[in-house]
């Protein structure tokens, strides 16, 4: 009754336009559903479906959209009299997608030389390309312009169409394999004549590419979440003859470039239930952060505060696909990981990887940021590829970069060459603008730089005062933009076992390469008699082993999502496999098994537990839990 009594109170005191005051997204657009063979590709615009499609303003001068929309004059800004004022759309059709670009130009065409063009630059994630390395989904590049680069003849031909370059085009010649065009298409209709020195009215695009082929599938129940971003570019007086006239713009939704991973990306969703008399929902942020309340907060690495378990909550592990797989949108698509070969080293075994869980709530005009990260090696360098660490990365809301699209901050604490915390990147100066504190602890007998140990690992705390990052007092429309990176760097006696790793959501650094849309909401209602409750696993956990250090055995204890087969598997330092067992038909839930170090050496022993049930299509492997055997 009680609860019931408290929310009652809640709704009574909260203003009824507050519950609808969520910003609509910037970055995201439908492509609203239309019958196969309803579009004629021809570059006229002339079917009804057009007309209610939805659209994007694109214009020099003018963001397109938060956050990281911008424009950029290539060279000569103070010539720049006619900048772009474009128009595009999306619609789909099967497993397709379509696209209109409406381009106003009083000069269209180009030449060899580079930003001597008029064009569109624009990548979508291949999700049916995965880096083996990153585990991202590669950029297809669509670079469709008046550039001649590369090609034997240079020279711009009166009345020509734009090229067809990048993945699924050509650099040096102009054809085409059918299985090119039949990803990627369009038509061309230019209102005067490209590549001559009258002026012209502009020019519109229409164009079709195929997603089945890019592993997307929007023709299924739920749809799917297109990664994009374009950029439009604008070369004018080209052909007058007078070079000081002669300027070039690009004005880009999200991020400019088209063949590599970097800045962001649009979202275009698309459902086979959303068409053009739809009325779909837009206010979908990647995550909602709830209000602070009352409570005071103590920034000491104790997350033992009234707020954080109730504050949002996600997961970031090395190699667990798992986890990657259930981020919100597009966050599959563009969170990854990386190992960097160190000192010209191949990349050994990853043999403790890192994994972590990581919060946020806001309070007043700060936001709330903790990391409880486990490592059984925790160690402090200033090499930044071998750092143990935690990274914030947070959109700034006034500052822009040279592309006039928003900066990031990085807030990154690891542990210096001392074994101490340590402020790096733009944190330092924060803190000395009195704009941030944080506090780490470590975990149980956890020590840094101690290899003859096992640690638990250790906990980060971060209070940041947004209006120190451009928000003004209120936080305004409570937007927030940002992403979080994991470091976790392992040395061993024999140097070329030594290995970083860096893991993250969303965006691993300042530059990229995406950012969650998040917003704070002030309307979560956390209720002080709620008990927080961890959502069931989706992969296998390690509990530990006991007793560790052992001599001569010790008992494994693990965690399975589900029953099924169980593989043991146990390496040396090196990495070498010098022990395996496999366990039929252990039920879900805790389990444990029994290793016996009789006939081994002394040393670190890694073990990792595999789950195999092929009925239910499961096939997980644990992280690797270290244990050491003393004789």
């Amino acid at each position: 009754m009680r609860k019931f009594f408290i929310l009652i109170i809640f709704f009574i005191l909260l203003p009824i336009e507050s519950l609808n005051a969520q910003p609509v997204r910037q970055d995201a657009l439908w492509a609203r559903n239309v019958p196969v063979g309803t579009i004629t590709l021809d570059g006229v615009l002339d079917e009804a479906e057009w007309a209610s499609a939805e659209s994007l303003a694109v214009v020099y001068g003018e963001n397109a959209g938060l956050p990281t929309s911008g424009w950029r004059a290539e060279f000569q800004p103070d010539a720049v009299t006619d900048p772009t004022n474009a128009m595009v759309k999306f619609l789909a059709s099967g497993t397709k997608l379509y696209i209109a670009f409406t381009i106003p130009d009083s000069s269209v065409g180009g030449t060899q030389d580079w930003a001597r063009w008029d064009g569109i630059l624009m990548s979508i994630k291949n999700k049916a390309q995965i880096d083996p390395v990153t585990q991202t989904a590669l950029p297809a590049e669509f670079f469709y312009a008046y550039w001649l680069a590369n090609l034997p003849n240079p020279t711009p031909i009166v009345g020509a169409n734009p090229r067809f370059i990048g993945t699924f085009g050509n650099f040096n010649d102009t054809t085409r394999t059918p299985e090119q065009i039949a990803v990627w298409d369009a038509r061309t209709i230019v209102d005067g004549l490209s590549n001559d020195d009258q002026r012209d009215n502009g020019w519109v695009v229409e164009m079709q590419i195929d997603l089945d082929s890019l592993g997307y599938n929007i023709t299924g129940p739920a749809g799917d979440v297109v990664a994009l971003n374009f950029s439009i570019w604008d070369c004018d007086y080209l052909f007058e003859g007078d070079p000081t006239k002669i300027s070039s713009t690009r004005t880009h939704w999200q991020n400019t470039w088209g063949n590599v991973t970097s800045n962001n990306v649009g979202r275009i969703m698309i459902r086979p239930d959303i068409t053009i008399t739809s009325s779909p929902q837009y206010n979908m942020p990647d995550a909602e952060l709830p209000p602070g309340g009352t409570n005071e907060v103590n920034i000491d690495g104790d997350l033992g505060d009234f707020m954080w378990p109730h504050a949002y909550q996600f997961e970031i592990g090395w190699n667990d696909v798992n986890i990657r797989n259930n981020y919100p949108g597009v966050g599959p698509l563009v969170s990854g990981q990386f190992q960097p070969e160190l000192f010209g080293n191949p990349r050994p075994p990853v043999l403790d990887p890192s994994y972590g869980k990581l919060s946020a709530f806001f309070k007043n005009d700060s936001l709330y940021l903790a990391a409880d990260i486990n490592d059984q090696l925790v160690q402090g360098t200033a090499i930044f590829d071998k750092a143990d660490g935690v990274g914030f990365i947070i959109g700034h809301r006034t500052e822009l970069n040279e592309e006039n699209a928003m900066i990031f901050k990085y807030l990154r604490i690891n542990f210096d060459q001392t074994g101490a915390p340590s402020a790096q990147d733009n944190l330092p100066n924060l803190i000395d603008d009195n704009g941030a504190e944080f506090a780490v602890k470590l975990k149980g007998s956890t020590t840094v730089n101690n290899n003859f140990d096992i640690d638990e690992g250790y906990v980060v705390e971060l209070k940041v005062d947004l209006t120190k990052l451009g928000y003004e007092t209120g936080l305004g429309d409570k937007l927030l933009f940002m992403g979080a990176v994991l470091l976790d760097g392992d040395s061993f006696d024999d140097s070329l076992a030594n290995y970083g790793t860096r893991t993250w959501w969303f965006r691993e650094h300042a530059g990229g390469p995406a950012a969650a849309w998040i917003f704070m909401n002030e309307n979560i209602f956390v209720n002080v008699e709620d008990n927080y409750s961890a959502q069931i696993p989706t992969s296998i956990e390690l509990i530990g082993n006991y007793p560790n250090p052992f001599n001569p055995a010790t008992k494994i204890k693990f965690s399975l999502p589900a029953s099924g087969t169980v593989s043991v598997r146990v390496v040396n330092a090196l990495g070498e496999e010098v022990y395996s067992k496999q366990i039929e038909n252990l039920n879900e839930g805790i389990n444990e098994f029994n290793f016996s170090g009789t006939g081994f050496s002394s040393g670190v022993y890694f073990y990792q537990i595999s789950l195999m049930n092929t009925a239910a299509g499961i096939d997980h492997s644990s992280a690797f839990g270290k244990m050491i055997l003393l004789k």
